[in-house]
């Protein structure tokens, strides 16, 4: 598939050499965030050193002394809290870590994670009947509720208070909650707004400390559950989140609770060697399976539990479930791919795909998946009855949940952002609700939208790249969306004698300048192989990662490619 290279210009080199000699870091580091943004000295220093009191007061956010209120008169009156979560990483983490907040000041909260498949996503009156059976006087919603109108007026109508935490996009109009902390409210100053629900929730939590005029740093005790949430829910590794991501995996690894430990575990990670990498590729997964495909609750579980033996068998349950996920993720992958090719839909500008029965717990995986194949937005549908029930991805340029309220009048309910979104349609709608999307999204994607880009930091020759680079670069993690790992080039290199494949699909190979050669590793690259590029007379440009390789006794730089490219760039 063809790829665009975004280059971008080097800084000016003087204003590059003086702040390298300051801060003691390589002038290609100072490239590089420069390039992304970081403008002085002091911006490069705090995002190479951060400190968790450089996090902003929770009381800039609105409604926040309405709720550390209201919570505060349920801790001294004993009072009976329920808190409503969600079934994906970020809300089974707000969940435990308000539950665990809320037994730590002396009350014993009930919690409610709807189930994927029978409840459906959000607020709901089923979880609001289950608080009236159980004399519930406060309901604490996390990582939804913005848009529960009705909902919330039917907990008022039951004398329940609802405090709502969400961070979802807010529609016109809110709940009547006594309280609604969302950076993303239309009223709400918070100076940083890319906070994921277990984020807010953190907050909600500093903030009722600042009331109660507790040490600040106790949030460290938190912020282990908070940064998984955070890298799990991909919003960008920037600001606030970076700070929460960095000592949150710190905390990970010294950590106290019996869940974490175990599913590390479970997961073969060693815990000092944790990255924000492990998180999203091993930790989250295993977690988001159990939601996916039975009963999020015992994720839950898994994090407010105190014995370690029962820890240890949820983990071992979450990690089965895992596996059974990932085999229903194949089978309806592969299904998928057999229809595209023999409709000849990769011809579309939108992807719109629906099967009888697809597993609801596997249909957004699949649809990331097709998005990373395709590069065009997807979405699924499962389809029960006279319902379907989807799941969308989207590319960069394409703002999935803007197009969704231009179809509107064909959906029962749809909710999600720029990148993702949930959808309900009846059956009949489906056809046309296909052909709209498809108008919508050709009007709104130009030629070059449609080619695959990535973006460059900076240029790098070979012999600039050494133990202290790659030391250096690390001061940047953890990385994520919003933050990648620098992605590097250097031109006009050598492959010298021919790519190794292994395992049938990835490529090792040396290159080299001169006599500076460095090893080379390609990942899922022998499609991409052209004879030209074999040929080891030809000069090739390098898109690349610095990695260090540490498999098999290792301990050696390595470039992890990302694309390669022959002649001018």
């Amino acid at each position: 598939m063809k790829t665009n290279w975004i280059m971008k210009n080097r800084p000016d080199k003087e204003r590059v050499d003086e702040i390298s000699k300051k801060l003691s870091i390589p002038t290609i580091i100072v490239d590089i965030l420069i390039n992304r943004g970081f403008d002085s000295e002091d911006e490069i220093k705090r995002l190479l050193y951060p400190k968790i009191e450089d996090m902003y007061d929770p009381f800039l956010m609105k409604d926040m002394e309405k709720a550390v209120i209201r919570i505060d008169q349920a801790i001294e009156r004993k009072e009976k809290i329920m808190i409503f979560g969600d079934y994906d990483v970020d809300g089974i983490t707000s969940t435990a870590l308000i539950y665990n907040f809320l037994v730590e000041n002396g009350l014993s909260p009930d919690y409610f994670i709807p189930n994927r498949v029978d409840d459906g996503y959000g607020f709901s009156k089923k979880g609001i009947n289950l608080a009236i059976e159980r004399n519930i006087d406060v309901i604490i919603t996390v990582d939804c509720g913005i848009t529960g109108l009705k909902e919330v007026d039917y907990a008022n109508k039951h004398s329940i208070d609802v405090i709502i935490t969400d961070h979802h996009e807010v529609m016109e109009n809110i709940p009547s909650a006594v309280a609604i902390l969302n950076p993303n409210r239309f009223d709400d100053k918070y100076p940083f707004k890319y906070l994921a629900g277990v984020g807010v929730v953190l907050k909600l939590i500093q903030g009722f400390l600042k009331y109660k005029n507790k040490d600040f740093l106790d949030i460290k005790k938190y912020i282990d559950l908070v940064a998984l949430g955070t890298v799990a829910d991909v919003v960008p590794l920037i600001d606030e989140n970076r700070i929460i991501t960095y000592f949150g995996i710190e905390a990970i690894k010294v950590t106290n609770n019996q869940g974490l430990k175990a599913l590390c575990d479970v997961s073969e990670i060693s815990r000092e060697k944790l990255t924000s990498f492990h998180i999203g590729f091993a930790l989250a997964p295993r977690i988001n399976a159990v939601g996916r495909m039975s009963d999020a609750n015992e994720a839950v579980r898994l994090f407010i539990s105190e014995d370690e033996c029962e820890s240890n068998i949820i983990a071992h349950n979450l990690n089965e479930e895992n596996i059974k996920r990932k085999k229903i993720d194949q089978e309806v992958f592969d299904k998928t791919i057999e229809i595209i090719e023999k409709k000849e839909l990769y011809k579309k500008n939108a992807i719109i795909l629906a099967g009888e029965n697809w597993h609801e717990g596997v249909i957004g995986i699949v649809a990331s998946r097709l998005v990373e194949k395709y590069y065009k937005p997807v979405i699924m549908l499962s389809l029960t009855d006279n319902m379907g029930k989807g799941s969308g991805r989207s590319i960069p340029d394409f703002h999935m949940y803007n197009a969704l309220i231009k179809t509107s009048d064909l959906l029962e309910s749809f909710g999600g952002h720029k990148l993702a979104a949930g959808i309900t349609i009846k059956r009949e709608n489906i056809e046309k609700f296909i052909n709209e999307f498809e108008k919508i999204a050709k009007e709104a994607l130009s030629e070059e939208d449609r080619i695959r880009s990535i973006e460059i930091d900076t240029e790098i020759t070979l012999n600039e790249i050494n133990d202290n680079l790659e030391k250096k670069l690390r001061l940047l993690a953890p990385f994520g969306y919003g933050n990648p790992m620098p992605l590097l080039v250097t031109k006009d290199v050598n492959i010298l004698g021919y790519p190794i494949i292994f395992k049938n699909k990835h490529l090792r190979f040396t290159t080299g300048y001169g006599n500076h050669t460095l090893d080379c590793i390609w990942f899922n690259a022998v499609k991409e192989l052209s004879s030209a590029i074999i040929d080891d007379k030809n000069i090739v440009n390098l898109a690349f990662y610095i990695k260090r390789n540490n498999f098999q006794g290792k301990n050696e730089i390595q470039l992890q490619i990302k694309d390669i490219k022959i002649g001018d760039i």
